[in-house]
């Protein structure tokens, strides 16, 4: 991972920090930072240092013959199985914080009561909290809060995250398919099936948080737009879902081929 992506990532964060700070739990927004900035870089070791090592289309496909001749190769796909099935370990638990921490703010967003408060007064209402002087108010406390972007900067770290996500799209489409690369074990792992799928997923579903749920919601924050914060802090949840779903889909199929490889060194 290069450090222009790394700094894209923290202008983004930062900004989301910002946005929250002083609304929701500071423990929360550690969470939350945490666990996006270590998705990010672990997606980013899996798709570009991890599945390419093992599924480069330089590498032949594994056929039982080779191996059987060559201890090296079937140690050397073992190892890179395994890693690949912990890189997954580590996402999990990850993602875990991520839901806990995004129901956790969006709960105490919700409780602010900024929405709420506009939506239920009526502009006919003889209080002097009219919704012109509620909206004033929303406006004024988040002056605390509101930095404008330099434009500039704020287009050089967009442009840099989405490449990196370009890239991560890139090189995988350059990969063999896994139901390809180990074809002489598909009759003996009919799951193996679904790892194209899971890794297909995993990439759109990171792709979408990285580069357009948290750009979209620093610039509805900048816009003070805290319903469209809350609905993007929702999807944030579900895609989160989402990759937890693919990892227990990965699981099973990825164990499968470990145990099979580490079975070959016995025979």
């Amino acid at each position: 991972m290069n450090d222009q992506s790394v700094a894209g990532l923290s202008v983004i964060l930062g900004q989301m920090v910002a946005y929250f700070r002083n609304r929701v739990s500071v423990d929360d927004l550690d969470v939350l930072n945490f666990s996006l900035h270590h998705l990010f870089c672990r997606i980013d070791y899996l798709y570009l240092t991890a599945l390419p090592e093992l599924l480069s289309s330089s590498i032949l496909a594994v056929t039982e013959q080779a191996l059987s001749d060559d201890l090296a190769c079937r140690q050397n796909i073992w190892s890179k199985l395994r890693e690949i099935k912990h890189i997954i370990n580590r996402l999990e638990p990850l993602c875990n914080l991520l839901v806990d921490a995004t129901r956790c703010i969006l709960e105490a967003f919700d409780s602010t009561g900024h929405m709420a408060g506009m939506q239920r007064r009526s502009p006919a209402t003889k209080n002097e909290n009219t919704l012109p002087r509620v909206t004033a108010m929303v406006q004024s406390e988040d002056q605390d809060w509101e930095q404008p972007l330099n434009q500039e900067h704020w287009e050089q770290a967009l442009t840099a995250l989405i490449t990196c996500l370009s890239t991560w799209q890139q090189s995988y489409s350059q990969l063999a398919h896994f139901i390809d690369h180990f074809a002489y074990v598909l009759p003996t792992i009919p799951s193996l099936t679904q790892l194209d799928e899971v890794f297909n997923i995993l990439l759109d579903s990171a792709g979408t948080i990285f580069g357009e749920i948290l750009p979209k919601a620093i610039s509805a924050g900048q816009m003070v737009d805290d319903a469209g914060v809350a609905t993007l802090l929702f999807d944030l949840m579900q895609q989160t879902d989402q990759l937890l779903l693919q990892f227990d889909a990965a699981l099973e199929p990825l164990h499968a081929l470990i145990e099979h490889f580490a079975l070959m060194f016995h025979r």
